[in-house]
């Protein structure tokens, strides 16, 4: 349980970043799987689960791994607004974190991530058919020589190609810690880096 002072903005702050920086690191950490959001082409809401991957803080910036074959890569090609939802119930704090996506797709940061990449999850990238592809039998697109066991470091390079880095740099926190003596709520804006904090009513 993180103990500070849940009406200092600035100690709200550091916590914030001390849990953004461990659901990186620490994979029982609840805010190692957060919610992301995004808008599609048929301008409906798309939500699912990543995996929070790296966490820059110098300049705030998210980031999860996905296939650039993926329908989510389109759609925040064109519309990169985004949004993370993180939870913890030990913790009792919902973020709320609004984002501007980049994709990052064969090129320096996508090399140097792919080369720490295990094998076992280079493995993902190696489906003959694309994310959200209809089949018509239940499968994982994953080829049947491959089903069961890693590929070798030569057969995961085929993968590389569709490895894609997403960054999101945050623009907004909306922080809500939930508490029977009374809930608190933070809103925390980022312009040019330079932080602005402003209480809400929960």
């Amino acid at each position: 349980m993180s103990t500070f002072s849940k009406e200092n903005t600035n100690e709200i702050f550091e916590d914030i970043i001390r849990n953004l920086s461990r659901g990186v690191k620490d994979r029982k950490h609840d805010f190692h799987t957060p919610v992301f959001s995004n808008i599609n082409n048929q301008n409906s809401i798309e939500s699912r689960v990543v995996v929070l991957r790296d966490f820059d803080v110098e300049n705030m910036i998210l980031n999860f791994h996905t296939d650039y074959r993926s329908p989510k890569v389109e759609d925040l090609t064109k519309n990169e607004n985004s949004l993370f939802v993180f939870y913890d119930y030990k913790l009792k704090v919902q973020l709320r974190i609004k984002t501007i996506s980049i994709i990052n797709n064969q090129n320096l940061l996508t090399e140097e991530k792919w080369n720490k990449t295990k094998l076992f999850s280079r493995k993902c990238y190696l489906t003959k058919k694309a994310p959200s592809t209809p089949t018509n039998i239940p499968e994982d697109g994953i080829d049947i020589s491959l089903q069961g066991k890693e590929p070798s470091r030569e057969e995961s390079e085929k993968g590389y190609k569709n490895f894609t880095v997403v960054q999101n740099k945050i623009k907004e926190i909306d922080w809500l810690y939930l508490e029977a003596s009374g809930h608190r709520r933070l809103k925390i804006t980022f312009k040019q880096n330079i932080k602005n904090f402003e209480w809400l009513i929960p």
